[in-house]
């Protein structure tokens, strides 16, 4: 009798453990799902005003060495490829923490616009982006644009929720910098 009763005691923490696992299993399922159904571009824009003239701020923008200084660039080790400033130019990394990709200026109109892209992990994420600089008299605005494009990892769905916000504060943090460059004439 108390062999059956053990039996019965068994089973039913088998049950449970069946019923938890199909439970966990459905939530994942779900959770990939809504990942798969998430926007999977996010686009950024932020504008900065500079006192200096578009001249002056043109060629930080054109050179991906310039970068270093004003953008978190510098961090990443990487190495220059192609002509030091404007289309063509290119910066081609192999990190650790950023993964592999590379930085390439597609335009670049003197001394107006900037359009680049950057790919990581052979183009699995693709950030599009592009700089006007507008002069107004001895002042300029600067407007950086970026979409990015993140594929259909589920997972990278769920990131592209706050990109927006991430992706702006660093925009802005790089456009401060620039800015602090540009007026201080370095």
């Amino acid at each position: 009798m108390s062999q059956g009763r053990s039996g019965g005691i068994t089973s039913g923490v088998a049950r449970k453990g069946v019923i938890a696992a199909g439970i966990l299993a459905a939530l994942m399922a779900c959770f990939l799902i809504a990942g798969i159904l998430l926007p999977g571009t996010v686009e950024v824009t932020r504008s900065i005003n500079i006192e200096a003239p578009p001249e002056v701020i043109f060629p930080l923008l054109e050179a991906p060495s310039a970068w270093d200084s004003w953008t978190p660039w510098g961090e990443v080790e990487s190495r220059l490829d192609g002509p030091p400033a404007g289309t063509g130019a290119r910066r081609v990394w192999d990190d650790a923490q950023f993964g592999s990709g590379s930085l390439t200026i597609v335009a670049a109109t003197t001394p107006s616009s900037v359009a680049y892209l950057v790919e990581v992990e052979d183009g699995a994420i693709r950030f599009e982006g592009s700089f006007t600089v507008e002069g107004r008299g001895s002042t300029s605005r600067v407007t950086w644009s970026e979409r990015v494009d993140l594929g259909w990892n589920p997972l990278l769905g769920w990131t592209a929720l706050g990109m927006e916000e991430s992706q702006g504060l660093q925009l802005e943090e790089s456009l401060a910098r620039l800015k602090e460059q540009a007026e201080s004439g370095r």
